[in-house]
């Protein structure tokens, strides 16, 4: 499997073939949903739901989709099941079926539930799935989720900076990039790019201009020649976009 568009098409057949009638449809996420997809860089996300998806149903797409069985083209497979009943009445919950993370460069993932996990990754990728309005297959993703008000979203993306800011280790780069886009989300009520976020941030806080250059630099690079930006310019930027998005009555990123 060389190119993305076959992978897709395997994953959706596969998917087909497990559900037998009851797969509602297949959703690119993340940078997919943007034609953002940076070969070397990016994973592939995807969101499925379907109806009733059983235990035996998610034992047999974890065997499906896992890498061995499929191999990704990407760096890795982030992909995300959930229950069309489930999915309907979800708000800021994970509220997913299966969380199912393969690939080559992607440490392995599959579990039914958060546990004790993040969860704001969940309601922010549903978010931007539902603003993009794109389909592998099924029907338009608006129509399956209700809507969640940005004023109920943004402590969410708050809390993805947060969490950015207490781990930040060799992933500094991703970590300067997604405070971009959380900004950009508080400041416009939309979502953008991560690259075109961080051009916009960089615009709008000229201080903070060279610690988003360097990550725009070292995420262009790949994985594999490292993430790397200086974790003091780091710390300090998620600092202040955290303050930013936890200001009562404001929308400026001043």
């Amino acid at each position: 499997m060389t190119t993305l568009d076959g992978y897709f098409g395997a994953v959706v057949e596969r998917l087909q073939r497990v559900f037998r009638g009851r797969l509602t449809g297949v959703y690119p996420a993340g940078s997919l949903a943007f034609d953002a997809y940076q070969p070397g860089r990016s994973d592939v996300d995807l969101l499925a739901v379907a109806e009733r998806p059983t235990p035996a149903d998610i034992e047999a797409v974890v065997a499906a989709l896992h890498h061995d069985a499929l191999p990704c083209p990407a760096t890795g497979l982030e992909f995300v099941l959930y229950d069309r009943a489930t999915l309907a009445r979800l708000s800021v919950e994970a509220g997913f079926a299966l969380n199912l993370n393969t690939g080559a460069e992607l440490p392995y993932k599959a579990e039914t539930g958060p546990g004790d996990g993040l969860t704001f990754w969940y309601p922010i990728d549903r978010d931007m799935v539902r603003q993009q309005r794109r389909a592998l297959i099924g029907p338009p993703f608006p129509g399956l989720v209700t809507r969640v008000r940005s004023r109920v979203l943004l402590p969410v993306v708050a809390e993805s900076v947060a969490a950015h800011l207490a781990a930040l280790g060799d992933h500094g780069d991703n970590a300067v990039l997604n405070a971009c886009r959380a900004l950009r989300y508080h400041a416009e009520r939309a979502w953008f790019p991560k690259r075109v976020a961080a051009a916009w941030a960089a615009d709008h806080l000229p201080a903070e201009a060279p610690v988003i250059h360097a990550a725009l630099d070292s995420h262009a690079a790949g994985r594999a020649a490292g993430r790397g930006v200086d974790r003091t310019a780091a710390t300090d930027f998620l600092t202040k976009v955290h303050t930013i998005l936890t200001r009562e009555g404001s929308g400026s990123v001043s």
